[in-house]
């Protein structure tokens, strides 16, 4: 079988340790930020909080406007004029105070309007960080992994901290008042970070004409074949994965509820990014041996059996113990869902595109497609939660065989698209359409 292998380098030489050490900390830092409040944001705000199904989803939508906001409000403004560590420092800053701020909230969309404002904040953060890591490592393709490995490690940590410490033996309202603890500690790491930031390698600012958007380079590209159906199927497969990060948690706490238990939702979670590391370790080996479509097919069928699993939680007559190995195997296969279809997709865009337009068409890729998938998931995901939640506010009941074969169907269409229409063989770099 013709495999389509990304191009190799050789390297010469390596970076000094002790700048390996500090961009890693500056993952593990940005990631921990994030890491802190993401995996439960939608149980707190449901049981804490008191929000509607259709509010969680709007939340989470307003988490995920960062994305394509940050490119005009960050990246074509400030990030011109200042050196990337001090719009980071800012940025990191700024979003530390937010943090803090939702952590004092409980009224609706005072949360929604202060998470909207941090994820514009934040976003541009984690864009810059690699941008920053590029810039001053002598060999990036041996060396970046392996520095973007401390993010999430820094990403699996805080459920530790939070779960087994500050959360440990409570249940009930407690329990649920207890969480608001994870925005302040992502308040006060963010604001940690921002100090480090400022220690960070200096990295003037950058006035490269391949960050200038060519509109009508990338109307052609969505001429190929190729790349029509990897924005389409990226499109909705983003709308899947927000969906799990929207009621992932909620679902978690459903079963934990079953059983008893205080507070694992956060650890049971980190299943997914401890699977993530060892698929990004292996990542550029699957590639080499599988292909870009058939390794995103691998993700896309990790996807949809992701959700199946869920599905069955609630639908088959198991133990407690059953559906919580049930829940965490699903949850397991995000290392495959993330690595082998949405960060396979990113290094396959900057192989195809033009090399005067790489910079057009990432951020096509990544703000108009990712992020408006993540945007239009958080609504959709929360339509229907209410279309599958019965009952009134204290005696809630969601059918979760429901709500997750949903997602399973869309994963599912994505899947046979995908294997239908995207050609096996990789275009030559920059050619822009399909052999």
């Amino acid at each position: 079988m013709p495999v389509d292998n990304p191009m190799e380098t050789t390297p010469s030489t390596y970076s000094p340790l002790p700048l390996l050490s500090r961009l890693s900390a500056m993952m593990f830092l940005q990631y921990f930020v994030q890491g802190a409040y993401l995996p439960i944001a939608s149980v707190y705000v449901q049981d804490a909080l008191g929000f509607t199904a259709m509010q969680v989803g709007v939340f989470s939508s307003a988490l995920a406007v960062g994305p394509f906001l940050a490119p005009f409000v960050i990246g074509q403004i400030v990030d011109r004029m200042f050196a990337t560590e001090r719009v980071m420092a800012f940025c990191h800053l700024a979003g530390g105070l937010l943090m803090l701020a939702i952590y004092t909230q409980t009224d609706v969309w005072p949360v929604i309007l202060l998470g909207t404002a941090y994820s514009i904040l934040y976003v541009p953060t984690m864009m810059l960080s690699n941008s920053l890591a590029f810039q001053h490592l002598k060999n990036s393709d041996m060396e970046f992994p392996w520095i973007r490995a401390f993010g999430t490690l820094g990403f699996i940590i805080p459920a530790y901290v939070i779960e087994f410490w500050w959360l440990r033996g409570l249940q009930g309202e407690s329990l649920d008042r207890a969480r608001a603890f994870a925005f302040a500690l992502s308040g006060i790491v963010g604001i940690v970070m921002a100090i480090y930031c400022l220690s960070l390698p200096h990295t003037p600012a950058q006035h490269r004409e391949d960050r200038k958007y060519a509109p009508g380079v990338v109307v052609s590209m969505l001429r190929s074949r190729h790349f029509f159906v990897l924005i389409l199927v990226s499109f909705f497969i983003a709308m899947a994965h927000q969906f799990v990060v929207v009621w992932y948690s909620p679902f978690l706490r459903a079963i934990l509820d079953t059983g008893g238990w205080g507070a694992y939702e956060q650890s049971i979670s980190s299943v997914g990014q401890i699977c993530e590391l060892a698929v990004l370790a292996i990542l550029g080996l699957l590639i080499k041996r599988l292909g870009f479509k058939w390794t995103m097919l691998l993700g896309l069928a990790a996807y949809m059996l992701r959700c199946l699993l869920f599905s069955l939680v609630f639908a088959l007559d198991l133990s407690f113990t059953g559906k919580l190995i049930l829940a965490a195997a699903g949850q397991a296969l995000h290392g495959f869902c993330f690595g082998c279809f949405l960060a396979v997709a990113y290094m396959y865009v900057d192989r195809i595109a033009p090399r005067d337009a790489r910079g057009s068409m990432q951020t096509l890729y990544g703000t108009f497609v990712i992020a408006l998938g993540f945007f239009a998931g958080g609504f959709a995901s929360g339509q229907i939660g209410d279309w599958f939640t019965t009952g009134a506010e204290q005696t809630l009941t969601r059918d979760w065989t429901s709500i997750w074969l949903s997602c399973t169907a869309l994963c599912a269409a994505c899947l046979v698209v995908f294997a239908v229409w995207f050609p096996r063989r990789l275009p030559e770099p920059g050619a822009g359409s399909e052999e």
